[in-house]
């Protein structure tokens, strides 16, 4: 599924996602407390990397990683060993505001996964509710795509495909793109998205509002 249709494809192959049901249930729930981005607010102050976080906590830097992505819900047990690594108690951290910064840097290990797969999608900035545009960064497996039904979006989405070729099925009219290529429909036009190349497609794609 294309990028800016990333809710579509979660919804659309939830049966196919790598977590199963009690796992996705556990990571909505750290996600809606905000436990990553709670987390990277704290690391950052203190000045330390997650590697060495992951030293001084004991707990692995892949799973320091996921936490912050939100794409994996720590346990209580764990959680506490990371924040005596500050040292800093359960009340506290939770007490912790969200990063409300104008100005939001990511590495690539640092956006959060909204979907894996044969289509894998990440989004910048995933901590900023109040945000008015939405960027995601996604790669497509060859012959994956949006599937049968077109993604509706009510406002503007625009896409650039930096590797790969792409099809783009929008307003009546049938496209390939290549590396530099990209469209842009407006006012809840349907559109999909196909890889039709033998390698990964990649392309990076922005909507506002956010859709998800």
């Amino acid at each position: 599924m294309f990028g800016c249709g990333a809710w579509h494809l979660a919804r659309r192959q939830l049966s196919t996602a790598i977590r199963d049901r009690r796992g996705a249930k556990q990571t909505d729930e750290a996600a809606d407390l905000a436990v990553g981005a709670r987390l990277k607010v704290l690391r950052e102050a203190a000045g330390i990397s997650q590697r060495e976080l992951a030293k001084r906590s004991g707990v692995t830097h892949a799973t320091i990683s996921l936490i912050e992505q939100e794409s994996h819900a720590p346990s209580l047990v764990s959680l506490h060993r990371i924040l005596q690594a500050f040292p800093v108690s359960l009340a506290d951290f939770f007490a912790l505001p969200i990063s409300q910064t104008n100005v939001i840097f990511a590495e690539a290990q640092e956006l959060t996964v909204v979907f894996r797969g044969e289509t894998d999608i990440r989004m910048l900035a995933a901590e900023r509710r109040d945000k008015r545009l939405q960027l995601f960064f996604e790669h497509y497996q060859p012959g994956a795509g949006t599937g049968e039904e077109p993604i509706i979006h009510q406002g503007e989405t625009a896409a650039m495909v930096i590797q790969g070729t792409v099809e783009v099925e929008a307003g009546g009219l049938v496209r390939r793109i290549g590396p530099e290529g990209g469209f842009q429909v407006l006012n809840g036009e349907p559109y999909k998205l196909r890889n039709i190349g033998d390698e990964i497609a990649v392309v990076v794609c922005a909507c506002t509002p956010p859709m998800i």
